[in-house]
């Protein structure tokens, strides 16, 4: 169809398609979906709109901004941001890349999950295998408008963008970051898990401040560094209620937790049952 997007350059194409009521309802569904090459004047600005968007770049380079954040995605990078929020982008100079508006499942949760952690633009390294997924979402959108192939190509995309959104989640920085820089502070909390663990004491055996521990741990490990030692202590009492006799005080007090009360609260939190109906579990 006719591209009437300033900046926009032939052969750059871009179409819609018509999800269907369970597409909707139960899979990722992408109503908008092209691909561009643009120069300096392309520029997109808007208050919103509801949907989410995933970009590829091909070649050169596109900036982003939005929700206080900017960003510049280069040659193999990734770029995902929730179109609700006003938003932004424009190409500095001239770019080349797949896109495609999404919707559905759980895009909401994945786009904020993947933000958080590791903003709007994604790094190469990890992302060559993805480019293929981009191809999949444009090309069965695109050769799935008649009625004959819509259901099929509706499930396609829905695995192909899940796959995209997965493999971003996790991607190789995240591992080596955690090996290289959080490994001493995740090793002394599984071998001091019943101690007091104090968080500048983490973030002095990772060598950091602690403002930068809390901020790298949240991204690259996805939760808090409190969160983490609370969920690996419920670990540890899991597996004794399970193969020990000790008494339910002594096994709170063995996983670090102040009383027998405190640890039930924060089971029953965790598990929706207590110490002592677990315990009674068969697995």
């Amino acid at each position: 169809m006719q591209i009437v997007d300033t900046g926009v350059l032939t052969p750059s194409f871009m179409d819609f398609s018509l999800p269907s009521e369970f597409a909707k309802s139960a899979l990722y569904y992408c109503p908008q979906f092209g691909q561009f090459i643009c120069n300096s004047d392309y520029r997109i600005e808007r208050n919103g709109i509801d949907q989410y968007l995933l970009i590829y770049i091909n070649s050169g380079s596109l900036c982003i901004r939005t929700d206080g954040m900017t960003a510049e995605a280069h040659e193999g990078e990734i770029a995902l941001f929730d179109c609700r929020k006003p938003h932004c982008y424009w190409c500095p100079d001239k770019v080349d890349f797949y896109w495609f508006h999404f919707n559905g499942a759980s895009s909401k949760q994945y786009t904020e999950y993947l933000t958080e952690r590791f903003g709007l633009v994604h790094e190469k390294q990890p992302m060559l295998s993805l480019k293929d997924q981009f191809r999949t979402v444009v090309h069965s959108a695109q050769y799935g408008m008649s009625t004959q192939f819509a259901s099929m190509n509706e499930h396609q995309i829905s695995i192909a963008v899940h796959s995209i959104l997965g493999g971003l989640a996790s991607q190789t920085v995240r591992t080596t970051v955690i090996s290289e820089l959080l490994a001493p502070a995740l090793a002394y909390i599984h071998g001091h898990f019943a101690d007091d663990i104090s968080l500048d004491d983490l973030a002095e055996m990772c060598g950091i401040s602690k403002s930068h521990f809390i901020r790298s741990f949240k991204r690259y490990v996805g939760c808090t560094p409190h969160e983490y030692l609370l969920q690996y202590r419920l670990r540890q009492s899991k597996r004794l209620l399970l193969s020990s006799d000790l008494t339910v005080e002594q096994i709170a007090e063995d996983c670090g937790f102040n009383s027998a009360s405190h640890f039930a609260r924060a089971f029953r939190q965790e598990t929706d049952i207590s110490p002592t109906a677990f315990r009674s579990i068969s697995f």
